[in-house]
């Protein structure tokens, strides 16, 4: 039986008279790969942002690993891709420079996994949006987490490079047992790449297996909402 690795119950947070969250309940087990999907300003990065202990004041419970979030420390267990990385244009570092930052036999196992090996000369800013991903998902895996938080990952990011990031996603986790949650709108191409869907507009509207996505997110928003799934 998997275990619980993340769990929520009853989880509301609000900034300032703005409620984000509302009585978020869910739990997400160890090897699964979920998506966490919804609009924009739904409370999808506000939920991240309260996962990796980046925001307090909230209510309800959450437990990580089995632990309450409040008495967690094993940080290393959690790798974090964030939405997006912001670099000025003049930043000089390297791959191979980035990389050495987190040295590790692991670091360069992910480097040979990611196919980033050529890229050890160039400058971090030179890279294409798949390349950076495929950076910082390495510098997320040298402490060699169980879980991976992605939010937003293929934002910028075209259509054969979603495809190749998504396959290195499904390797991490199919061979290295590692649990990933992606934030993410774009269900019509996640849905495809992931074991569970989880819904979430404030509240979590719905919650099943990634195949019955359309079905859900109807039953979530109505029969006139429909998913669009990008072929490439």
């Amino acid at each position: 039986m998997r275990k619980p690795i993340i769990e929520a119950k009853g989880l509301a947070f609000s900034y300032e008279k703005d409620a984000v969250l509302k009585d978020v309940s869910f739990t997400l087990y160890e090897q699964e790969c979920t998506a966490i999907i919804g609009p924009n300003g739904s409370g999808k990065t506000t939920l991240v942002r309260i996962l990796l202990g980046l925001l307090k004041g909230w209510k309800g419970s959450v437990a990580l690993f089995g632990t309450p979030l409040q008495k967690f420390r094993e940080w290393e267990k959690i790798g974090y891709v964030p939405q997006y990385v912001g670099v000025d244009k003049t930043f000089p570092a390297t791959v191979g420079e980035l990389l050495s930052l987190c040295c590790s036999k692991r670091n360069k196992q992910a480097a040979s996994m990611l196919s980033i090996g050529s890229l050890h000369d160039k400058r971090f800013t030179e890279l294409s949006g798949g390349q950076k991903q495929r950076v910082l998902i390495a510098l997320a895996l040298h402490a060699h987490p169980r879980l991976l938080i992605l939010d937003e990952p293929t934002v910028g990011v075209d259509a054969n490079a979603q495809h190749e990031f998504y396959a290195i996603l499904k390797k991490l986790n199919m061979e290295q047992g590692v649990t990933i949650v992606l934030i993410t709108h774009d269900i019509g191409m996640v849905s495809r790449h992931v074991d569970t869907v989880l819904c979430l507009n404030h509240n979590v509207c719905c919650q099943g297996p990634a195949h019955k996505a359309n079905e859900l997110l109807k039953e979530a928003y109505g029969q006139d909402f429909a998913v669009f799934s990008h072929h490439h």
